[in-house]
């Protein structure tokens, strides 16, 4: 069994490597693997490979080629997300302000502290020093689950699945670290900032490897409901802090005692409530919600930077809140009500159906990928990128993708950080457990390839490949990849 191994990795690492078919690259892939692919040449528009096309499979974060593609269609260049304090000017008599003011979320990706503090002083500018009456915060915007059907309850506590709720600041994420770098030291140290309005304590033990494995321990988070967390398991000795990055789970109640804390130290007085107002119907015509009966004006207002900043880095950074934020906004515009999961999905498919990209028997559950509910098939991705490879110069999408060796998720992608491939491979990545594919362009001395690569079922532990084999030639996703592309390469 192992002479075989040796015999394929020889033969497939040689002069002639490109002689072996696309089939046999599979090889290279742990044992129960499952794998996917189509190639085709951009301007013949002619299949090279192709390989189960039709097949269902596990997206991950290409999902958000579709996101992107949908975005640019119908909310346009022009799009910006707008949060606004709205308010009667005529109640605003000698510094007091009688009556209720109302913040508007509209799920904002990019709203940070910074700028609740900058709205709260523009009011200040205009006059306000005394509010008689309560502060509303305005969520109506999205409404259903903040995560989407299928993500993995465990992972809900981490900053990358941060909830996507109307209401975002600082991206509904707090950061902190554990010091594990005391010698004589049995607890870990938990440092979270003090302006952070949540609940964090520990009880984490510092143990050796061996006693890691023994006790089959590990760094674990239980969430409660107001914010609270407990840190508990082990951890072993390192000589940095240990990230941590919790998500909230309750934005609302997040930015009542952020915004609470902030009037403060703008000098305006709140006789009432912080509290949440989601009672209100969405007038889109101006991107926010309002009461029917509304006469207010917009005392304050903060704007995002425009969409193709935002895809940038939703595409690049494979940020999972700006895309189910958007996937949400979506839903909102094109129905006209509050966006959620559910409608975010039907107008997607919708709206990529009026350009010609039927998405057919395609599961759609969010625009991140997070969601393992979620199902595409090569072939269906592949008829999304050829449509945006078609269409670059009016939809500008390939310059949101990573490039190889160069930058965002592929910087370091060691499947195609080789010399050979650096700058040749400009794709998006999706990866969760057990999952690797990628989706772009290869570009070659023989013109541009599209191709769609979906790996699902990927199990590095489970390779036929024992310990015997030099760890670089064990069969991994990341040799298959760099045989895979730079036979696309080399165009054989």
């Amino acid at each position: 069994m192992l002479k075989r191994y040796y015999l394929l990795f020889a033969s497939l690492f040689c002069s002639s490597l490109f002689a072996a078919t696309w089939q046999d690259l599979q090889s290279l892939l742990p044992k129960g693997t499952q794998v996917s692919y189509l190639v085709i040449d951009a301007q013949k528009q002619t299949h090279i490979t192709r390989f189960q096309e039709e097949t269902l499979r596990t997206p991950a974060s290409i999902q958000k080629l579709l996101t992107a593609t949908t975005a640019k269609l119908y909310l346009g260049k022009d799009f910006r997300y707008q949060t606004v304090i709205k308010g009667d000017k005529k109640a605003l008599k000698g510094g007091r302000y009688n009556g209720d003011l109302t913040l508007y979320f509209t799920g904002d990706p990019t709203l940070g502290r910074a700028d609740i503090r900058t709205l709260l002083q523009t009011l200040k500018s205009v006059g306000i020093k005394r509010i008689k009456g309560d502060f509303l915060l305005n969520n109506s915007h999205f409404n259903g689950y903040q995560w989407s059907n299928g993500q993995a309850w465990n992972d809900l506590g981490v900053c990358y699945t941060a909830p996507t709720n109307a209401i975002i600041i600082n991206r509904n994420c707090v950061l902190g670290n554990l010091s594990l770098a005391s010698p004589d030291a049995q607890k870990a140290t938990l440092y979270i900032p003090e302006y952070e309005p949540v609940d964090i304590t520990s009880n984490v033990s510092i143990v050796t490897k061996q006693q890691r494995d023994e006790q089959f321990c590990a760094l674990e988070v239980t969430r409660d409901s107001q914010n609270k967390y407990h840190l508990w398991g082990c951890v072993v000795p390192r000589k940095r802090y240990f990230p941590l990055a919790f998500a909230v789970n309750d934005p609302e109640l997040y930015a009542q005692q952020i915004i609470r804390n902030e009037l403060k130290q703008v000098g305006i007085t709140l006789t009432g409530k912080v509290k949440i107002d989601s009672h209100i119907k969405n007038d889109n015509s101006l991107n926010v919600p309002i009461k029917k009966t509304d006469q207010q004006s917009i005392l304050a207002s903060y704007q995002s930077p425009l969409l193709d900043v935002l895809l940038q880095e939703m595409m690049k950074d494979s940020d999972n809140l700006i895309a189910d934020s958007l996937f949400k906004t979506i839903g909102a515009q094109y129905f006209k009500k509050p966006g959620n999961f559910r409608n975010g999905a039907k107008a997607m498919k919708t709206i990529l159906k009026v350009h010609g990209i039927d998405l057919e028997n395609a599961y759609i559950a969010d625009g991140s990928g997070l969601s393992r509910h979620n199902l595409m098939s090569t072939e269906l991705f592949m008829s999304v990128m050829q449509f945006v490879y078609a269409h670059d110069d009016t939809l500008g999408l390939i310059d949101s993708f990573s490039v190889a060796g160069v930058d965002g998720t592929l910087k370091y992608h060691k499947g195609v950080n080789t010399a050979l491939l650096r700058g040749n491979v400009i794709a998006k990545t999706g990866s969760l457990k057990g999952v690797a594919n990628l989706v772009g362009i290869v570009k070659s001395e023989q013109g541009d390839k599209l191709f769609v690569l979906m790996i699902n079922g990927y199990n590095p532990k489970g390779s036929v490949v024992e310990a015997k084999i030099p760890r670089h030639e064990k069969a991994s996703v990341y040799l298959f990849e760099k045989a895979f592309f730079e036979k696309i390469l080399h165009g054989k």
